[in-house]
């Protein structure tokens, strides 16, 4: 079989970090084979929905019942899925998602069997099953296991080194599979532009417009990614945390940078509202929502806390007009962006040359069982990336100014990764 022969699926996943994890992966693969990437053929949707960005629940194992119940539901998805392309995909791609359930390998296991047993059961031929960032687990069904080094301890490395069956499929890669890089940056960057040009004269949106304008005039920059919370207590990202990145922000802005704050989707509501209300008073800091809004009664419900709903919808719905600035805002030149300690995107950034600094202090992350981000800190501060309060002294005592920061460039696992997969499906 040729490498252009070789094509990937994924169920499409309702997290936003999992599907570029999945994107990215594609990409890598789609770079090798030399095909187009095109994302409506390689995401399996439900069947009462036309893009992977309608999404509103995952199929998580763990959810339901029994697995009888769940391979029925993957199931009925695949038989949506092959009901709408002409060509059946070798490779199915699935990630370790921790913010999701408890026992996000167990879920990942068994989705890789369900598919396994689509495809025996349909007479598809042979799926090689591969999972993205995940930690050290015993998996029976997945044949490529992508764990990151910061993903490891010593104990698990000991663990994996006497499993040999376990150890043969496992590809350890420095940072993660991600879905960015410089030329990305570089489209959004435009449309964004082209965006606050053609909202210039939106009475709604006067005050943010000009916001935009100041901040494009600054000559250095700064833009805060923020993380958030979990379904466990493992990971605490409160008010008193929200006030001292604020503070630090407004530090910033006072010796001439520009500020720019955007949530994510694990970012509470209490904290969304108080740096949107904290930010819209200070002429120097913008704060773009990028949580989906509540549409529905059932979309503020205590369980979706990665919709927005608040005070703050009918805001967030006009400001919703300039849509999502990152990373097209990362475009600008001199411009610093920092990640809270609990998202692994400093990866994607740090790969892509671009200054990065990561947020310790203030934030709760449980030691142990989230060893990964401070072991991901370890990793990437100072070789990679910045502490990020010292970079707030450093620029604040020291004029000291993103691009005087010169970071090594975090290799990309992309293309070892994709060359992996064709050598591992080829010896299957």
């Amino acid at each position: 079989m040729t490498n252009n022969s070789i094509k990937a699926f994924a169920i499409a996943p309702i997290d936003a970090g999992s599907r570029n994890q999945i994107l990215g992966a594609f990409r890598a693969l789609n770079d090798l084979t030399g095909e187009q990437l095109d994302i409506d053929q390689m995401l399996a949707l439900p069947e009462d929905v036309s893009s992977y960005l309608e999404i509103k629940n995952s199929v998580c194992y763990s959810k339901f019942k029994n697995y009888k119940e769940f391979k029925q539901k993957i199931f009925e998805r695949l038989d949506a899925y092959f009901a709408k392309v002409d060509f059946i995909p070798q490779i199915f791609m699935s990630v370790y998602n921790s913010t999701e359930s408890s026992t996000p390998g167990k879920d990942v296991d068994k989705l890789c069997c369900a598919v396994k047993e689509y495809y025996s059961a349909h007479n598809l031929g042979k799926i090689m099953t591969v999972v993205l960032t995940s930690r050290y687990y015993k998996y029976k069904y997945v044949d490529l296991i992508n764990i990151p080094k910061h993903l490891m301890t010593f104990s698990l490395r000991i663990r994996l080194l006497r499993n040999k069956k376990l150890r043969k499929n496992v590809l350890i890669t420095i940072g993660t599979i991600n879905n960015f890089n410089n030329k990305t940056v570089k489209e959004k960057f435009k449309e964004l532009n082209q965006t606050l040009k053609k909202l210039k004269d939106d009475p709604s949106l006067k005050c943010d417009i000009a916001k935009y304008e100041t901040y494009k005039n600054k000559g250095k920059k700064i833009v805060f990614l923020l993380g958030g919370r979990v379904e466990g207590s493992e990971i605490v990202f409160d008010i008193d945390y929200a006030q001292k990145l604020y503070n630090d922000a407004a530090r910033l802005a006072n010796v001439g940078f520009g500020v720019a704050i955007i949530n994510g989707p694990r970012t509470p509501n209490n904290v969304t509202d108080f740096l949107y209300e904290k930010s819209k008073s200070n002429p120097d800091i913008i704060f773009q929502n990028s949580k989906r809004i509540a549409q529905m009664d059932e979309d503020r419900a205590p369980s979706k806390w990665r919709i927005y709903s608040g005070k703050h919808e009918d805001d967030f719905n006009i400001l919703a007009k300039i849509g999502n600035i990152y990373p097209g805002i990362l475009g600008y030149d001199n411009t610093l962006v920092v990640h809270s300690m609990d998202s692994y995107s400093c990866c994607e950034t740090a790969g892509a040359a671009i200054p990065t600094a990561i947020s310790t202090k203030g934030i709760y992350v449980d030691p142990v069982l989230r060893y990964d981000c401070q072991n991901l800190v370890q990793l990437m501060c100072p070789k990679y990336a910045i502490d990020f309060d010292d970079f707030v002294n450093i620029a604040c005592n020291m004029k000291i100014e993103p691009k005087d920061l010169r970071p090594q460039v975090l290799s990309s696992p992309l293309r070892v990764f994709a060359e992996t997969i064709i050598n591992r499906y080829n010896q299957m």
